[in-house]
């Protein structure tokens, strides 16, 4: 029976239980109210076999009784319905808040929620952090500035007045470490619309900054770097249009830099002269690389210039085209050197074939000079020789002299006549370089002087394995016109001793060759290696003046230099060097 009434009903069984228990409370009530109350008949009777009459009220009574508890079961049953909504409503509220506030947690940036009175009525951990601290329930303004009115700059407050979106960035108090945040504000509606709340959402902008001011930075410095470059520089963009360009370039042009930046070269140059040069530009970004060419360009000043145009193109991401970077170097200078060194090369080639031809006469003239002197010399020289033979006995003491003096005289002549030729021979002729043994070639002419004057005690010193590049005639030539030199101007010391060795310095092999002779005075060192420029009398030390000009001659054909330091009375020291 139970479970038939839960089912029709609906209620649970406790529900139909109470409801059975005060059918059976009221049937009890009434009999014993019909019973002793109304003297109907016995309790008895009327509790088990009621009258028509009252059984008939008390199946009335207890039908609405029923209908009544339904009724408060339905009730009940709808409250409880509607708590356990409200619960989980509850519950998933808390729920969306908690995901919500971790959603704006985990934003990064500081968050806040103020009423219209600029009250903070929330703020997440990110915006305590930015702005010092937790100001739940103060005004922004004194929170945030310790001010007593609005800030005049306040985002929140513009979007009051207008209900739009304001953003501005600002340096924050000292207290706060960050150097630079973005606030951002935007108006809370209801569902009318009307603003009943403001949104602030506060972002560090330090590190954002500090790249901005280290990229900016840098391109100052790279502006100022190639606006040092003297010549001019430029760059653009894939449409043609310059973005940048250096001082050399403005000045170039003849505009600054802010009429370049954004234009193409049709905007502020004639037409013909822009069409050469986009041509060019299309040309490279058709076949990107480098692109160098010589163009001649007209300035601001009006002048006309010689350059070349060195262009490259530039790639962005994923190797897209992206530019070209240009410099016009300025060859008008260098065009005109050009010309003159042609010029100049032309005139120095005729003017070395006629060098040339000069050396050859001058060449035949001393060669036939030489020759030409001999035959009279040698006359002049065979009949004093004859004439000293014949006439020795009748000839007195002054004849015998002046016959040795034309004598001495012609062996003189000859001696110099010779001198001459050996300087012509080592100015011509082609030269033969290979390795040559200076040490070998120093010590075989040092041992034929010696040979030669067994009697004088002279020490020679030779650096042994010194070798080096050069035609083997002319450098024993040159060896031994520097050697005689040394055993000449010894001829007077008692232990007189002759060095040759060679020394590096700075990089370069230098030759020497040293005595401890005469010596001379560093002040006519200019006359050394003149020819028949001679620095000591021919009565202490005999010679032509002739060896030491073909030292130089032959030096100066190996591509080297010579010169010589003496002390008058404690030697000399010629050094040279070879190429």
């Amino acid at each position: 029976m139970y479970n038939r009434y839960e089912k029709l009903t609906g209620k649970p069984r406790h529900v139909a239980i109470l409801g059975l228990g005060l059918v059976a409370l009221f049937w009890v009530i009434d009999a014993a109210m019909d019973s002793f109350g109304f003297k109907e008949g016995t309790f008895t009777k009327e509790l088990l076999a009621p009258t028509f009459h009252n059984l008939w009220e008390r199946l009335l009574f207890i039908c609405f009784l029923m209908l009544f508890i339904s009724y408060v079961n339905i009730v009940i049953r709808s409250r409880d319905r509607l708590m356990e909504a409200l619960n989980a409503a509850t519950l998933k509220a808390e729920e969306e808040r908690a995901r919500s506030e971790a959603i704006i947690a985990a934003i990064g940036d500081g968050l806040s929620i103020q009423d219209t009175d600029f009250r903070v009525l929330y703020q997440n951990e990110k915006h305590k952090e930015l702005v010092g601290g937790d100001f739940a329930g103060r005004y922004c303004y004194e929170a945030y500035t310790c001010q007593d009115r609005v800030c005049p700059e306040c985002p929140v407050a513009m979007c009051y007045r207008d209900g739009l979106i304001h953003k501005v960035e600002k340096v924050p108090s000292a207290q706060v470490k960050y150097r630079y945040i973005e606030i951002t504000a935007s108006p809370l509606r209801d569902s009318s619309g009307r603003v009943i709340a403001g949104i602030e959402i506060i972002r560090d902008m330090s590190q954002h900054k500090q790249a901005e001011e280290a990229l900016e930075g840098q391109a100052r410095f790279l502006q100022k770097l190639i606006d040092t470059i003297p010549s001019p520089i430029f760059y653009k963009d894939a449409q043609y249009r310059f973005v940048g360009c250096n001082a050399a370039f403005e000045e170039c042009i003849g505009l600054a830099r802010e009429q370049v930046i954004g234009k193409t070269f049709h905007e502020f140059l004639p037409r013909e002269l822009a069409d050469t040069y986009h041509r060019k530009d299309v040309e490279l970004f058709e076949h990107p690389g480098i692109q160098v060419y010589e163009a001649e360009i007209q300035c601001a000043t009006g002048c006309r210039r010689d350059v070349i145009f060195s262009k490259a193109t530039l790639t962005g991401t994923g190797d897209i085209l992206a530019g070209m970077v240009g410099v016009v170097i300025d060859i008008t200078e260098r065009k005109v050197s050009e010309d003159k060194i042609r010029s100049l090369n032309k005139d120095l080639a005729f003017r070395a074939a006629e060098l040339a031809a000069t050396n050859r006469e001058l060449e035949a003239f001393s060669s036939s000079v030489s020759h030409d002197l001999r035959s009279p010399l040698t006359g002049i020289f065979s009949a004093a020789q004859l004439l000293k033979e014949i006439a020795h006995r009748t000839l007195d003491e002054t004849g015998r002299t002046l016959v040795q003096a034309i004598c001495t005289a012609c062996e003189n002549m000859e001696e110099l006549i010779e001198a001459l030729l050996s300087l012509s021979r080592v100015t011509r002729g082609e030269m033969s370089r290979v390795e040559c043994d200076m040490s070998e070639l120093a010590g075989v002419f040092a041992s034929e002087l010696q040979l030669a004057e067994p009697t004088r005690p002279v020490e020679f010193a030779i650096d042994p394995g010194l070798t080096d590049n050069g035609d083997p005639r002319l450098i024993r030539s040159l060896l031994e016109n520097l050697l005689r030199n040394a055993w000449k101007y010894t001829r007077k010391v008692a232990k007189a001793r002759i060095e040759f060795g060679a020394s590096e310095v700075g990089g370069e092999r230098v030759y020497f060759v040293r005595d401890n002779g005469a010596g001379f005075d560093m002040a006519k060192a200019d006359r050394l290696f003149k020819p028949f420029q001679r620095l000591h009398d021919n009565g202490d030390f005999k010679g032509t003046g002739i060896g030491l000009a073909t030292a130089r001659r032959i030096v100066e054909r190996h591509g080297g230099r010579v010169w010589g330091e003496g002390e008058v009375g404690h030697g000399a020291t010629f050094f040279f060097t070879l190429k």
